[in-house]
């Protein structure tokens, strides 16, 4: 039986810069809350959020780009390729905030982006067996995911 291949975010040059500030285009944020909150209820700009999938082979996955943003592959680089500015709505911007924020959080908990990226594909028993990149798209998921990562970061036992 022939395997389903899933769309990819291919042609893209990697971005240089880490998931949040490309994501913000480059605006200082200092983990401001209020600032996020202003910036997603805006909207991120699509090509900001592509920027910011760049950084990442797990994010170029066609999935990811469905996950954030409910469009296909095809139809992201349609509107890229149209040149037109278009934001994301306040919800997808959070999501795609989540993912950003977990990307650059695994990548200095596991001390490389490869190490990160492989983390965040498995299950693990800090998350009663469940997988870090499934449950980063729920905001409560989300929340549980950013937690054991601050605690590996600061090195504080589970």
């Amino acid at each position: 039986m022939p395997t389903v291949q899933t769309p990819r975010l291919t042609g893209l040059k990697k971005a240089d810069g880490k998931p949040v500030e490309l994501l913000v285009n480059g605006q200082n944020i200092d983990d401001d809350a209020l600032l996020i909150v202003h910036l997603t209820d805006q909207g991120f700009e699509l090509s900001d959020v592509v920027n910011m999938l760049s950084t990442s082979e797990l994010y170029l996955q066609g999935d990811m780009v469905k996950r954030i943003t409910g469009k296909s592959v095809r139809t992201v680089r349609r509107l890229l390729k149209e040149g037109n500015p278009v934001r994301l709505d306040p919800q997808q911007s959070v999501v795609a905030y989540q993912y950003a924020l977990v990307l650059e959080m695994a990548i200095r908990a596991f001390g490389g982006q490869p190490r990160a990226e492989e983390w965040m594909q498995k299950p693990t028993p800090y998350l009663n067996g469940h997988v870090p990149l499934e449950l980063t798209r729920h905001p409560l998921g989300f929340q549980r995911v950013e937690q054991h990562l601050g605690r590996l970061i600061y090195g504080v036992t589970p």
